[in-house]
């Protein structure tokens, strides 16, 4: 480091530390970063002003929206020109990000976008980051700020601009912990998340909505979301019905949330009228209850079965015991249903299971 940049810095931090009224240069000098509209204060401003001046930046933000990207794209289009690169680390953490945003940063060339799996980390994720190097100069701003509208432009939000030089302590530790992540096994490639990610988001979305409309929305149903194996499920099942397939078998084991699977499938399908064929009554109110969490008011679901006759709902959940009967069968035409699920499908073999399959055949 030479004498002139050492001066700069005791300046800097002097001005920051130990007298506010000495004169010190702003990009040697920590600062508190913060929104403040009386005074004409972003933090948005900030960082486009420091990514303007870097040669090179690293984010780790928790939530990504579009309201947090949009303004930032045409300086970020900037630096995609000069060839300005940068690495941003975000999460899954309770599915907040926005797949449009994370489409938009991915486009960007210059852009290398990752995500941490909190799931498969077993942990939270919530860090709010931003890393500019200009030369052998650090610029570190460490906070409250997610790349989200509101954080960047009119929250309360509380950000320390930390100055230093390649060489120092903290630049090393924020350096060294940041590519922890990036590296973790935990931490995956844009194309090896994206699909899995956009279709949770889609779905946890709608049930949101769904809990909403509620006279008394439902925190159970609100925070109810579909697990790695259900999305992964969905995501098969479309891709088999849409090859031409009518049937396909979930394998998975128990406790893993195959009837959740199959009610988050059947609303994200589309499914207008489905029957769900089980071997006792108990599980037929249950797999309703489960159901009637996925789905709002807008489904009727009844029972056929254990002393119950509600044949004329959109969603049927059967005894096969009372089903089997042509008294009961004969309530449907063959065509009647969407999708049709037999829950334990190795009972299907048996002839009173065959007995309904071979009377209704689901579109």
């Amino acid at each position: 480091m030479n004498k002139e940049v050492f001066n700069e810095l005791y300046h800097g931090f002097e001005t920051a530390y130990i007298n506010g009224a000495v004169a010190s240069n702003v990009f040697y000098k920590p600062q508190f970063v913060s929104n403040n509209y009386r005074e004409g204060k972003k933090v948005l401003s900030y960082i486009e002003d420091e990514l303007l001046t870097c040669d090179h930046f690293q984010i780790s933000v928790a939530f990504i929206t579009m309201g947090g990207v949009t303004p930032l794209l045409q300086t970020l289009k900037e630096l995609e020109k000069r060839g300005i690169a940068g690495e941003i680390l975000t999460t899954n953490y309770l599915n907040f990000s926005e797949p449009e945003a994370l489409y938009k940063l991915h486009s960007l060339k210059n852009i290398i976008l990752k995500m941490y799996d909190v799931e498969k980390g077993n942990d939270a994720f919530h860090t709010k980051g931003y890393i500019f190097k200009k030369e052998e100069i650090y610029h570190i701003m460490i906070g409250s700020s997610n790349m989200t509208s509101a954080a960047l432009t009119c929250n309360k939000e509380w950000n320390a601009k930390l100055v230093s030089t390649d060489r120092g302590e903290i630049v090393k530790e924020v350096l060294e912990e940041f590519w922890q992540l990036w590296k973790s096994d935990c931490t995956l490639e844009y194309d090896d998340f994206i699909d899995v990610y956009e279709e949770r988001y889609r779905i946890i979305k709608k049930q949101r909505k769904i809990a909403r409309q509620e006279p008394i929305p439902s925190l159970e149903k609100y925070l109810l979301q579909p697990n790695d194996m259900q999305v992964g499920f969905i995501r098969n099942l479309r891709q088999i019905i849409k090859s031409g397939e009518k049937r396909a078998l979930l394998i998975s084991a128990t406790g893993t949330g195959k009837t959740y699977a199959s009610a988050f499938a059947m609303r994200e399908l589309g499914f207008k009228r489905v029957l769900f064929l089980v071997h006792r009554g108990q599980l037929a109110r249950q797999t309703k209850q489960s159901y009637e969490r996925v789905f709002g008011s807008d489904v009727s679901m009844g029972l056929v079965g254990a002393g119950y006759h509600e044949y004329d709902k959109n969603y049927v959940f059967a005894t096969i015991q009372t089903l089997n009967r042509k008294r009961h069968l004969t309530n449907y035409k063959p065509d009647d249903f969407d999708c049709i699920i037999l829950d334990e499908a190795h009972h299907s073999s048996a002839d009173t299971y065959q007995k309904v399959m071979n009377y209704v055949s689901g579109k």
